[in-house]
């Protein structure tokens, strides 16, 4: 006796998103003629398999901290300008209050364009190694945390070495081991807030590297 059009055993599997039967897998099926038979599995009675994994966005903290490197480092190629095309006039113009006034200034002049000059060339170069790191960092980029540290480290060496060839210049009015230190403590803070994307857990950053490892 032929069963009836609409028994059970020819119904089509429930499409209506009820949880599925325990012991059903809905991705195994075989198929007989027009009707799908269900194959039983032992799996859960959700039909989910292995362990559920959800995964978070990551951490806007490297776009942040990269935008902001990107207008500090502007900032750093318009100082580094000024010095560059300014340090001749500003000798001269310090050499004509000198001029009018020995004691005006506490030291001579002759030098500070050369000095500006020197610090604006410095500032170039490591203002636009920082822009590029920035720009890398916001697009997460592990590579362009490692380009801005670097760049910090090199421009408080240089910095250092300009301070000691040009004292009457760099002297902070405390002496210079009082210069040293302040240029410690700022390098140091700049460091730490170029870092903060990779002391962020979920930073998002990929495994790009400033120094890539040839080693296989």
């Amino acid at each position: 006796m032929e069963p009836p059009k609409w028994s059970d055993e020819n119904a089509a599997p429930d499409l209506s998103g009820n949880p599925v039967p325990s012991g059903v897998n809905l991705t195994d099926s075989a198929i007989s003629g027009d009707v799908h038979h269900t194959v039983v599995n032992n799996i859960s009675p959700y039909g989910a398999q292995g362990q559920m994994i959800f995964v978070q966005p990551p951490s806007g903290a490297a776009k942040v901290m990269g935008i902001l490197i990107i207008i500090y480092a502007s900032f750093g190629l318009l100082g580094a300008l000024a010095s560059l095309l300014g340090g001749s006039f500003f000798e001269a113009l310090l050499g004509e209050v000198a001029s009018q006034d020995p004691d005006a200034l506490g030291f001579d002049p002759a030098g500070f364009g050369q000095y500006m000059m020197l610090t604006g060339l410095i500032g170039l170069v490591t203002s636009a190694g920082t822009l590029l790191g920035g720009i890398w960092t916001m697009q997460y980029q592990r590579r362009g945390v490692h380009l801005g540290l670097a760049m910090i480290m090199a421009s408080f060496l240089l910095g250092l070495v300009l301070a000691f060839m040009y004292p009457e210049f760099s002297d902070s009015g405390f002496g210079m081991g009082a210069t040293v230190i302040m240029s410690v403590l700022g390098s140091g803070f700049c460091g730490l807030m170029v870092a903060i994307p990779l002391m962020v857990s979920n930073n998002g950053l990929d495994d790009s590297s400033l120094f890539p490892s040839t080693s296989q």
